[in-house]
């Protein structure tokens, strides 16, 4: 074990870092920017649990990667950072229990369980009470149930889809950067469709098509063309990948039901 200089908002005058750091397969680079970033936390909170997460972590780094550090601690509140250290860009969330568990239910109903996947994938750095370590058994119970939405739930993501291609193929005879921009925004709604319906959690924008092509590889076709071809053929294939995603490619007959929540 390691000790660390720091005090903090209630400090504990020093951080004891696990030597786990050093089991982790880091550039020297990426392990001295994450042994800075460590002895600054307790600057901000004393940490009772830290996990590091990324790319970086999981060995597939692109040039531009940071490293994600998730901070328990017992203050009623959560912060974000975005820092350097050693170079490197770090991105640093500070959260209590409550806060993450918040975080963890919102991101299921969006779709994109950004903090589970962080929790599941990340490595566990140091968990003084064990707190840490059942988030990330919740997490992975998360990923592997997927989205869970309703029936009235995906009919209304359905719907938000066909809006958006009905708007994409109003620009049949203009080729504008307004047409392109439209086109590519309803790509990205039957996109999201397609996981949600298929009960999957969305993957991160820069390789859904790739991973959908490995399930549903000639509807990641058609709309990898709706991107690529000529304007004529591209809203062609978008029609096509409409049609056969969600049985249209514009307006249909619907009911939301009642809804009875006020608004806050």
């Amino acid at each position: 074990m390691k000790r660390t200089p720091g005090g903090g908002e209630g400090g504990r005058g020093e951080m004891t870092v696990p030597t786990g750091l050093d089991a982790l397969a880091l550039e020297d680079r990426h392990r001295s920017a994450l042994e800075q970033a460590m002895a600054w936390l307790p600057e901000v909170a004393p940490p009772i649990g830290i996990l590091v997460s990324g790319s970086i972590v999981r060995g597939n780094p692109h040039p531009a990667s940071d490293l994600d550090i998730v901070v328990l601690h017992d203050a009623p509140w959560r912060r974000r950072f975005q820092r350097w250290f050693n170079g490197t860009p770090v991105e640093i969330f500070f959260n209590s229990e409550a806060w993450l568990r918040h975080s963890l239910s919102r991101e299921i109903a969006q779709g994109r369980p950004v903090m589970a996947h962080m929790l599941a994938t990340g490595a566990t750095l140091l968990d003084t009470e064990d707190r840490l370590a059942k988030l990330r058994t919740e997490a992975l119970a998360i990923l592997e149930r997927g989205p869970g939405l309703s029936p009235d739930a995906l009919l209304r993501d359905r719907y938000a889809a066909a809006t958006q291609v009905e708007d994409a193929l109003d620009f049949r005879d203009e080729d504008t950067a307004d047409a392109r921009q439209v086109r590519a925004l309803a790509v990205a709604a039957l996109v999201r469709h397609a996981f949600l319906k298929g009960n999957q959690f969305l993957p991160r924008p820069k390789e859904r098509l790739q991973v959908l092509s490995q399930s549903q590889p000639e509807l990641a076709r058609r709309l990898s063309a709706a991107l690529q071809l000529p304007h004529s053929e591209a809203l062609t294939a978008l029609r096509e990948a409409s049609e056969s995603l969600i049985g249209g490619a514009g307006f249909f007959e619907w009911d939301s039901g009642p809804e009875t929540n006020l608004p806050l």
